[in-house]
């Protein structure tokens, strides 16, 4: 597969869901927004509405959770939406519907799930993905997508990203050519509790697990 395009643009996972909340493995089940998670989203919408450079189209997945999230978001921009099964979190076979606990090795490695989707097969499809959504446009697009696709992002890059990326967080990727490995800077936003203005900070959600990549 070619790499990902080199541009900027923006990604966001899903509000939390039904099967966040009893925290159990999702996968390709199409688990519905929470109140809490809808209301997640409503918060990312006011985090986009105060952007210097909104989102000229939206991506997101086939699963309810990605799309209605991305629905709601976009009653700040107001921009066209396109949906793409390629964005889909990786099918967990047997594991879809299982308490976390029984899921460590899968959210922390990549292993092989019986009845499940193959990481390499799972890699291939969100490179596609990712890669017709960021071409699209000459300015940034938002894909709004599943933990393990912002996972998976990383690993693309040979970099390591255990499960931690928040419900309905906003990051901004700009181009870093410079670093060979991951070549993006990566900033989040949040909005004050105070004033409600805007908060943009580096994250190091991707950038922490250089030394070990390297060290591969």
């Amino acid at each position: 597969m070619p790499p990902i395009p080199l541009k900027p643009f923006y990604m966001i996972r899903h509000g939390q869901t039904e099967a966040n909340a009893a925290r159990i493995m999702a996968g390709s089940i199409d688990s519905p927004l929470t109140p809490r998670g809808i209301e997640q989203a409503k918060d990312a919408q006011k985090v986009v509405a105060k952007l210097d450079t909104k989102p000229a189209a939206i991506f997101h997945s086939q699963l309810s959770r990605a799309r209605d999230t991305a629905a709601i978001i976009n009653k700040a921009v107001n921009v066209e939406m396109f949906e793409d099964a390629n964005l889909a979190e990786i099918h967990a076979g047997v594991l879809e519907g299982a308490p976390y606990d029984q899921c460590e090795e899968l959210f922390n490695s990549w292993p092989s799930v019986k009845g499940g989707e193959d990481p390499k097969d799972f890699f291939k499809r969100i490179t596609l993905g990712k890669s017709k959504a960021i071409e699209r446009f000459n300015d940034p697009v938002l894909i709004v997508c599943h933990g393990g696709v912002m996972r998976a992002f990383g690993e693309i890059h040979s970099v390591e990203t255990p499960g931690r990326f928040e419900n309905a967080h906003l990051y901004e990727f700009t181009p870093n050519p410079e670093n060979t490995i991951f070549p993006w800077h990566v900033f989040d936003y949040r909005l004050c509790e105070k004033s409600d203005k805007l908060i943009k900070q580096r994250s190091d959600i991707y950038e922490s697990d250089f030394a070990s990549a390297i060290a591969r």
